[in-house]
Formats: C-alpha cells, structure tokens, sequence
C-alpha cells in the first residue's frame, strides 16, 4: 500500500524531469589520425607480440631447464648410489694403508733407534780398540827398544867375546892352535 501512494510522487517526479532536461545531442569530433599515430600503435602492438613471444620463449626455457635438472638430479642420485660402496671401500683402504704407514714408520723408528744404539756400540768399541792398538804400540816400541839393546849389547858382546879370543889366540904359541876351517 505504500507503494501505491508513493508512485504518483514518482511519476511526477520523473516527469519533471523529462520536462526539465533537454533533449540534446552532443557530438564530439575525432580528429584524423596521422602515419605517425598508426606507426606508434603497430609498433605497440608489435612490442606487445614480441613481450608475448619472449614470455613464452621464456616458460619453454624454465620447462626445458627443469627437465634438464630432473635429469641431472637422476644421474646425480644414480651415480650417488653407484659410488656409495665404492666410497666406502676407498675409505676403508684408507684406513688400513694409515695403518701400514703407521706400522712402517714404527719399524723404521726402531731400526733408526737399534742402529743408532749399533753405531754407539760401533763407536765405543772402535775407541777401545784405538786405545788398545795404542798400547800394544807403546809396548811394541819398549820392546823394539830393548831388542835394539839387547841385540846391539849382544852383537858388542860377541865381537868383544871374538876380539878377546883372537887376542888369546895370537898369544898362544902357533903349534898349539888347532885350525878351524
């Protein structure tokens, strides 16, 4: 009901508008455009294709790059899993020629130790000895002394011995001598 008391208010209304707005046209003019407009338009069209080729260019390199990682990921995983054991055994190699080293450089610090311990030994017998053949020396020259003495005493004595018996021998009348030859 209240709509039909308030709808000759609206006819009215509108009516007066009707009545109060004229009925004009008003028409804009285009102006012509000019080579350079249209060049300017192609050319963004253009630039718009070309943003759009690029942009797909773009997507079919980031999907071919991901397929490219994928692959490499696999062969990646592949090798990880192929090498795995080899890794291992490497280390474990590792481990044992660490050991080797460290035994042989054991055996050589003993052997240095032990000849070390050899050329001492070496040593102090060699100056022992020195010293000895020193002292057989020293004896040695006291009794080449004495010999040069004794023989030299020796040799005095016998010809003194020979000259005093050729002496008696002289005076001893001739008939008596016995001959020695």
């Amino acid at each position: 009901m209240a709509l039909l008391s308030a709808l000759p208010r609206l006819l009215s209304w509108s009516l007066v508008q009707a009545v109060t707005l004229p009925d004009t046209i008003i028409a804009r003019t285009i102006p012509d455009r000019g080579i350079l407009e249209w060049t300017s338009g192609i050319l963004q069209i253009v630039v718009l294709l070309l943003a759009v080729g690029a942009l797909v260019a773009f997507i079919l390199l980031l999907a071919g790059l991901r397929e490219g990682v994928k692959k490499l990921n696999a062969t990646l995983e592949r090798l990880t899993t192929d090498t795995r054991p080899m890794l291992a055994n490497a280390n474990a190699m590792v481990g044992d020629a660490r050991e080797m080293v460290a035994s042989v450089r054991r055996n050589v610090d003993t052997m240095s130790n032990a000849a070390g311990k050899i050329g001492d030994t070496i040593l102090d017998a060699a100056e022992v000895t020195a010293q000895r053949v020193d002292e057989v020396n020293a004896v040695l020259d006291v009794i080449q002394d004495e010999l040069e003495e004794t023989a030299i005493t020796a040799v005095s004595a016998i010809r003194g011995v020979r000259l005093g018996a050729d002496e008696l021998l002289s005076r001893v009348p001739s008939g008596r001598r016995k001959r020695r030859d």
